[in-house]
């Protein structure tokens, strides 16, 4: 049981930051918060983090019912959403932050004065590939215990979240985009490695072969 706890951990622990990349948020929060100060910039971190979370606990507790409710099996879901993963796997190896921000939103933001609840906690910090991460990592949970280390790390990552964008928001100034670049093409990595395994356990759980 400790084994698979551990086991489970570590794969819901990697497929969240890879998916969300922590790093590439830091960019449009900067950009979209250049004319606030450091403490209103902390506040909308702090609020757009918890914002986050909360969304993604309620799609990682209810998303898998609510597929039930409309027909749709967790293997079905499990390779349509390995192959979703992909595809944003492929936006990070290239260097970006698989679109989750339009230049539309990116300007929306800029003028708005308090960017926490749209574009920065929805869809930056918690997108369709944040979500679907989330709604497959519960159909992996084996126990209640597992449901609740998935909530435990969600809860942990949007933590770590709000103190990166709290550094990001004192030291706005040294950040590099190489750097960002860099950890994208990593993340990337990792989860094209992690979608791949998704899909090939759903094809599996389904029998197609």
């Amino acid at each position: 049981m400790a084994a698979s706890l551990l086991s489970y951990a570590l794969l819901a622990l990697g497929s969240l930051l890879a998916v969300l990349n922590p790093f590439s948020v830091v960019p449009p929060f900067v950009a979209m918060t250049v004319d606030n100060t450091v403490d209103e910039r902390k506040a909308m971190a702090r609020r757009a983090s918890a914002i986050a979370a909360g969304v993604l606990v309620a799609f990682a507790l209810g998303g898998l019912p609510l597929l039930g409710f409309f027909g749709v099996s967790a293997e079905a879901f499990q390779i349509a959403g390995g192959l979703v993963l992909v595809r944003v796997a492929f936006g990070l190896l290239q260097g970006g932050s698989h679109a989750r921000v339009t230049p539309e939103e990116r300007i929306e933001g800029a003028q708005k004065d308090d960017v926490s609840v749209t574009p920065l906690a929805v869809p930056l910090l918690c997108g369709p590939g944040t979500i679907t991460a989330g709604i497959l990592l519960s159909g992996q949970a084996e126990t209640l215990v597992h449901l609740g280390m998935l909530v435990l790390l969600i809860v942990v990552m949007y933590v770590v979240v709000y103190y990166l964008l709290v550094i990001a928001s004192e030291h706005s100034h040294r950040l590099g985009e190489t750097a960002v670049r860099v950890s994208s093409r990593l993340m990337g990595l990792i989860l094209a490695s992690i979608a791949v395994q998704f899909i090939l356990e759903g094809v599996r759980l389904a029998d197609l072969f």
